[in-house]
């Protein structure tokens, strides 16, 4: 009868402390890197003139500091860099052809986040976010640049390392709200990105 009553207490604290510690909510700190996947770009010149560019898959790095709320959302400021290789270049009538260059984008965006079960050691999210890309084409000569508004859609899993520490697996979905405006030609963006990552919280 002991152990039972004993077992019980144990289970009582347990469940105590685990809510203890999924009410608890402060900022935290956090680095991700992985594989980036441009989609092909759109050019257009404005005369008529159209063309597909190609890329070789690439990098991407970001920074974040965020705050974690003890129900609801989470929200963070990011800064993160992508680049890839130019691979092909290809217009209607004319053969495709290599391209030797790079894109690079750098972007500062603000996320929010829902976590679906912030108590549990291994939990799904999914985020949105907003901000600024800095885009940049270069051929190993010459740079051109160009800013606009971008957004972000992400889903993935995160497992409970530590009280403290977070680590994630995330797919992220990065567009350009408007074409980047590069030497008088319009190029679209779109980037597929496979993350894993680290949060550290205070």
């Amino acid at each position: 009868m002991k152990l039972k009553v004993m077992a019980a207490a144990a289970l009582l604290v347990a469940a105590s402390a685990t809510s203890v510690m999924a009410a608890q909510a402060g900022p935290y700190v956090g680095v991700n890197a992985g594989l980036a996947i441009m989609h092909e770009s759109d050019l257009d010149d404005g005369f008529g003139t159209t063309a597909n560019l190609t890329f070789d898959p690439g990098f991407a790095v970001g920074g974040v500091l965020g705050y974690e709320f003890a129900t609801g959302p989470r929200l963070e400021a990011e800064i993160a860099y992508r680049k890839c290789d130019t691979d092909k270049l290809s217009a209607p009538g004319i053969p495709s052809a290599k391209v030797d260059g790079d894109v690079s984008v750098t972007s500062y965006m603000i996320n929010a986040y829902y976590d679906f079960s912030k108590e549990a050691s291994v939990s799904p999210f999914v985020g949105v976010g907003l901000g600024i890309l800095d885009g940049k084409l270069s051929d190993g000569l010459e740079d051109a640049s160009d800013t606009t508004f971008g957004y972000q859609a992400m889903v993935g899993v995160t497992v409970k390392a530590a009280p403290n520490v977070n680590l994630d697996l995330s797919y992220r979905y990065q567009g350009a709200a408007s074409d980047f405006s590069v030497d008088g030609v319009d190029m679209s963006y779109g980037s597929s990105n496979i993350l894993a990552g680290v949060r550290v919280k205070f």
